[in-house]
């Protein structure tokens, strides 16, 4: 099961020697903690979405396709990512879900 990742240097961490996938306008970057558990996090760019409103919504629809993902099973334990929604437009759900379960299958394939 995956939960929030927490703590500013395990996300430092994760971000300085992490390794990087891409799919077009989202980002999944990565990092094998070791840990019991896989822990994940999202991120909308202020500088694209100026609106608290659309970035939460792309947030949710994100945190969404990442737990309902079957893929998500597959992780090994101890890998913890962050998915960036790194364009200025909006993207339909169904584009969102069909990129991100493109990432975690790199992810489980790593």
């Amino acid at each position: 099961m995956l939960r929030a990742i927490k703590g500013d240097k395990k996300i430092e961490t994760l971000f300085e020697k992490g390794f990087l996938l891409k799919e077009k306008n989202i980002l999944l970057k990565g990092y094998y903690f070791g840990e019991e558990e896989s822990f994940f996090g999202v991120s909308v760019s202020k500088r694209f979405f100026r609106s608290a409103v659309d970035r939460n919504r792309i947030k949710r629809q994100l945190r969404s396709v990442v737990r309902k993902s079957p893929a998500v099973a597959e992780i090994k334990k101890g890998f913890s990512f962050f998915i960036i929604y790194n364009t200025p437009k909006v993207l339909e759900f169904d584009e969102i879900k069909e990129k991100v379960s493109l990432l975690i299958k790199k992810l489980v394939h790593y």
